[in-house]
């Protein structure tokens, strides 16, 4: 993929992430919210466990930090990297971290639905 289009989803993704963002804390929120206090307890922990609104924006927070995230990472490497084959051998097992990191953080919320 040319690097120009691998900077351009680092950009929208940025872009997801302060909207999905928003989403999320509005549960902390006084003014729009429940509130911190509640929204940490049992009850609204269990409820928001249960809805399938929240796992999709749990999804896509999930997605969207951890591709933004080692877009990054992958582009910080490639800075001390000048060789294609070390470049190639880098992005890969970067992907394959990726992978690992996804399934980890996808694990609780596909056992939270119901």
């Amino acid at each position: 993929m040319k690097e120009s289009y691998i900077r351009m989803i680092q950009y929208l993704l940025a872009v997801v992430i302060v909207i999905i963002i928003g989403f999320h804390l509005q549960l902390f929120s006084s003014l729009i919210g429940p509130g911190y206090i509640h929204a940490l307890s049992w009850s609204a922990v269990a409820a928001r466990m249960n809805n399938p609104f929240y796992d999709a924006i749990y999804v896509i927070l999930l997605f969207a930090v951890l591709t933004h995230g080692f877009i990054g990472i992958r582009n910080v490497v490639y800075e001390f990297i000048s060789s294609q084959t070390k470049r190639v051998i880098a992005s890969w097992v970067i992907f394959i971290v990726y992978i690992i990191l996804l399934a980890y953080g996808l694990a609780p919320i596909i056992a939270s639905a119901p």
